[in-house]
């Protein structure tokens, strides 16, 4: 009877386990902004990459390129790039294939992109 319990709370554990995972964005769903999104900003056409595990990289429409980091808590992204002294943090909306980052931060850019 014992051993029938335990293998009951193991997997109870493990499927409790794999929900969170799922709910965190981890165990396989992913980000919501990964992939590669196309926009402009200040009327400069960008592409964003992010790759679902923290990295992310842009370039603009003259071939400007730059890598970095992003996390997401919640509505935000705190996004830092090679170029960049300190980190921004972005108000991310994300409405079908339609991405706006915007920031509180004076003189930084908002962007309006779209899932490529």
């Amino acid at each position: 009877m014992r051993k029938h319990k335990a293998t009951w709370l193991i997997l109870t554990v493990a499927l409790v386990a794999t929900m969170f995972l799922a709910a965190c964005g981890g165990g396989g769903g992913g980000d919501a902004l990964k992939g590669t999104w196309e926009g402009s900003s200040q009327d400069m056409d960008w592409t964003w990459t992010f790759d679902g595990k923290g990295g992310c990289k842009t370039v603009n429409e003259f071939g400007i390129k730059d890598d970095g980091t992003y996390t997401i808590d919640g509505d935000d992204v705190s996004i830092k790039l090679s170029r960049w002294d300190d980190p921004i943090v972005y108000q991310y909306k994300i409405d079908g294939d339609k991405l706006s980052l915007t920031t509180d931060e004076p003189l930084r850019p908002t962007y309006e992109l779209t899932k490529k």
